[in-house]
């Protein structure tokens, strides 16, 4: 589905505008509107408050540290708590989040059961022109069976780092505008002429520059919905064919010939590539967007390893790969769920490369200073110098033929440097082209209670 949101103003009465507001979730193949509603809504054009209800249409100018309310997804009234005054990008703005959950039962007609939405925003507002520079959203579908909430979509969306920059450099420049008005006031009536002169000429040039931006914008926002937009269509039916692949194959719903298990099991293992490809596509843009979070615990690194190789060991048997390991006892503070993601990524990429009932993967763990030290490397079929600086980069890949032959994004290793890089570690790659590839990942073992709460920008 593709969410669209439209505002125009359909009269203007002097302080009064009426605002015809629709908002639409449609089929992205079909075009097919499955749920829609339109909002005509009376808005105080100085304020920006509701005229009929309680509420803002938008944060308004002149921002006070405190709570609001303001509409959101569905045209419903959403309260917005004051966190507190930050910066982005040297512009100080104001911090709200707000929360809310609705029906939409009809966005699932599929769907027999009530589907409910928990929605929540993070938004940062230039306080005096009341322009929003950056923002956070959180979408979870889910419906109550039995009791229990069963999960369908848990989405995300926020700025691209361009679109934000573009909405900076716009509220900078109306904030110069607005205090450079202030200081006119009260001077001379000469100065005043000038300043109502050069105020003019900015305002026509700005005029311009405006509609240059609200284009910009309008780019940028297609350009950050894709990702969350293709998240949603490919998870959303990935969730009954995955279940139902299970039920099938676990002979609940009838015996199956050995052949027909076998047919079932290949469509659940490309379900779960699909799955991977939409978790990294996802995973790449929290990192290019700032938006991947870390939880901080003090975890055995042995044990996580343990795990992700008893996970593996199907794959390495098929392939008839040797592993080797040497672990020592090792603890640190790190998120489990993302090393285990940077541990599976790069022994996956070994199973790749490794050669088939001749391979030999190894795997060392030990302490190196106030770092931990992991070594995993392969006798595979190597990298080649001139690449091997390039490989961390987003959709790289090494040459065509390897993407036809194993295929892949080229996104798992730019996902893997940036989990180590929020983990304040470092990841070193070394190889020799027929011979070995050898990944070092060094991490802090103490804890550091600057950890970023979310991800550094990757590079593109």
């Amino acid at each position: 589905m593709v969410f669209v949101w439209n505002g125009n103003v359909i009269e203007d009465n002097g302080n009064q505008l009426l605002m015809r507001t629709s908002y639409t979730y449609k089929d992205i193949l079909t075009d097919e509107i499955l749920w829609a509603t339109e909002l005509d809504e009376t808005v105080d054009k100085h304020t920006r408050q509701y005229v009929d209800k309680p509420g803002y249409y938008m944060f308004p100018h002149d921002l006070e540290q405190k709570d609001y309310q303001v509409y959101d997804v569905g045209g419903s009234v959403m309260d917005y708590t004051f966190v507190g005054v930050t910066e982005i990008d040297g512009l100080e703005v104001y911090e709200f989040t707000g929360k809310t959950t609705f029906d939409v039962s009809d966005v699932y007609p599929d769907f027999e059961e009530q589907i409910f939405e928990d929605y929540s925003a993070t938004n940062f507002i230039e306080p005096i022109t009341g322009i929003e520079v950056s923002f956070t959203e959180q979408f979870t579908d889910y419906a109550i069976i039995d009791g229990q909430k069963v999960m369908l979509l848990d989405a995300w969306d926020g700025p691209s780092e361009f679109s934000q920059k573009i909405l900076i450099q716009k509220a900078q420049s109306l904030k110069s505008l607005h205090e450079m008005y202030e200081r006119a006031i009260p001077t001379a009536i000469i100065a005043v002429i000038i300043s109502i002169g050069i105020i003019v000429l900015m305002s026509s040039k700005f005029k311009r520059k405006e509609e240059e931006i609200t284009e910009l914008e309008y780019m940028g926002h297609q350009k950050d919905e894709f990702p969350s937009m293709i998240a949603h269509e490919l998870k959303t039916p990935l969730v009954p064919i995955k279940s139902y692949l299970d039920m099938i194959i676990s002979g609940n719903l009838g015996q199956l010939t050995p052949k027909q298990i076998e047919k079932l099991q290949v469509v659940r293992s490309s379900a779960e590539s699909l799955h991977k490809l939409i978790d990294d596509l996802s995973d790449a843009q929290k990192l290019e967007t700032g938006n991947m979070k870390i939880s901080q615990e003090e975890n055995s690194l042995s044990d996580i390893i343990n795990e992700i190789v008893i996970q593996l060991e199907p794959d390495f048997d098929k392939k008839g790969i040797k592993i080797n390991l040497e672990l020592n006892q090792v603890r640190c503070f790190c998120d489990k769920s993302r090393i285990s993601q940077v541990l599976l990524n790069l022994l996956t990429n070994a199973i790749d490369f490794t050669p088939s009932y001749d391979g030999k993967i190894s795997i060392s763990l030990s302490k190196e200073n106030n770092f931990a030290k992991i070594v995993v490397e392969d006798n595979g079929s190597g990298i080649p110098n001139d690449k091997l600086e390039n490989i961390f980069q987003k959709y790289y890949q090494v040459d065509s033929a390897t993407k036809r032959e194993y295929g892949g994004t080229g996104l798992g290793l730019t996902i893997t440097k940036g989990i180590i890089d929020m983990h304040k570690g470092k990841i070193i790659a070394e190889s020799e082209l027929g011979k070995f590839t050898r990944f070092t990942v060094l991490l802090p073992m103490t804890q550091d209670n600057n950890y970023p709460l979310h991800s550094p920008k990757i590079k593109k």
